[in-house]
């Protein structure tokens, strides 16, 4: 990659919401991501359709010097998803790399988000959502 390509802080997400197997419609999707800096990237949100499927683009910033300087990154990303006045733990993971899906490893990041889970660990990554099976 060139010096000053751009480094991919959160990558593209498709999901779905259920509650106890049935799909959520319109429950929110908050995405943040704690960068160098709380509250410097904005949360973005979306809602899920009637179908309980939420897409979010991936997330990038310009390289700048950071290809240059030796450092291992360090990016929180957070989801969280609010519906019917409350607020769950959607996915929490750290991530080390500025790679195109490197928080799985090479596959794309695609969740199961149900409502009915209780927060805990996957792999690396914490919350009520699952990796979608391929």
């Amino acid at each position: 990659m060139g010096m000053f390509s751009e480094l991919v802080l959160f990558s593209d997400v498709e999901g779905v919401v259920m509650k106890e197997g049935v799909p959520v419609a319109e429950a929110e999707i908050v995405q943040e991501i704690t960068y160098q800096e709380p509250g410097k990237i904005p949360a973005r949100t979306v809602q899920t359709g009637a179908d309980g499927r939420f897409t979010l683009a991936r997330v990038t910033t310009s390289a700048g010097l950071s290809r240059i300087i030796p450092g291992q990154p360090s990016i929180l990303q957070r989801l969280m998803i609010r519906y019917n006045g409350v607020e769950y733990e959607g996915w929490r993971h750290n991530k080390n790399s500025y790679e195109l899906n490197s928080e799985l490893d090479g596959r794309s990041l695609r969740l199961v988000c149900e409502l009915a889970n209780t927060p805990d660990f996957e792999g690396k990554h914490y919350g009520i959502c699952r990796v979608a099976p391929e």
